[in-house]
């Protein structure tokens, strides 16, 4: 996991970190996210902090990609990206052009899979039922309430299956709101819901997940590093001794 980026002149943003073209847009997403390359050649899916849910939700995936990883979830990786200021218009809309120039800072990087292709739920008997615990029981901490019938939010690549879209977790939200009850279930119509919950946890590293986020993202929920580092650690306590 990289250090916590800050922002500063783009000669402080290492190649493997800068986004230096855009190849095209995703245009059936509703945030708009796109196919990018950084300056070192490496391919990404961009997600944009001007896009709908903005720094937050970047933040939500972040940290929930990085939870999911420690329960051996098959995620991609992820990291932030710097988008230049004033980046030429290169793929899509006068539309998109608008939101990508309010986008100027740190965005959310994912790595693209160029052979991947979505999964069906009817496809889901046969994949790898640990795999498929490992989804189901970080989705249950996530509270993750994207991942149905209709849209399973799987892909299948050559290497196996992969678990994506953590955008829509309710996890965050509900770490920083008002104290309310915890819950182990999975969310009505999850894709997966019936399977075996595990009664512990994976070791999380939570300061380091929120570190490594940029500051734009973790002050947009209106806290700091460690309070909001608290408030996951407490919303993780209070979901291992929920019953399941």
């Amino acid at each position: 996991m990289p250090g916590r980026p800050a922002p500063g002149p783009l000669d402080d943003v290492p190649p493997e970190a800068r986004v230096a073209t855009v190849l095209s847009v995703f245009r059936d997403a509703s945030t708009s996210p796109a196919h990018v390359t950084t300056a070192d050649g490496a391919h990404w899916v961009l997600k944009f902090a001007g896009a709908g849910p903005g720094p937050t939700g970047l933040l939500t995936e972040f940290l929930a990609l990085g939870i999911a990883a420690a329960f051996g979830a098959p995620v991609p990786s992820t990291r932030p990206l710097w988008l230049p200021q004033g980046f030429p218009w290169m793929a899509g809309t006068d539309e998109f052009d608008a939101m990508l120039q309010r986008s100027y800072g740190w965005n959310l990087g994912i790595a693209f899979l160029p052979d991947a292709r979505p999964v069906a739920a009817a496809e889901i008997a046969s994949c790898n039922p640990h795999i498929l615990d490992t989804i189901a029981n970080s989705d249950s901490l996530l509270q993750n309430v994207d991942r149905t019938a209709a849209n399973p939010n799987l892909l299948m690549t050559a290497s196996g299956l992969r678990a994506i879209d953590y955008d829509a977790c309710l996890y965050l939200g509900r770490a920083l709101g008002s104290p309310r009850a915890s819950s182990r279930q999975l969310a009505a119509g999850h894709l997966l819901a019936g399977r075996p919950l595990w009664p512990g946890l994976p070791s999380l590293d939570l300061a380091g997940l929120v570190a490594a986020a940029p500051a734009a993202w973790v002050d947009a929920t209106g806290t700091d590093p460690a309070g909001l580092t608290s408030a996951l650690g407490r919303y993780v306590a209070g979901w291992q001794t929920a019953a399941p």
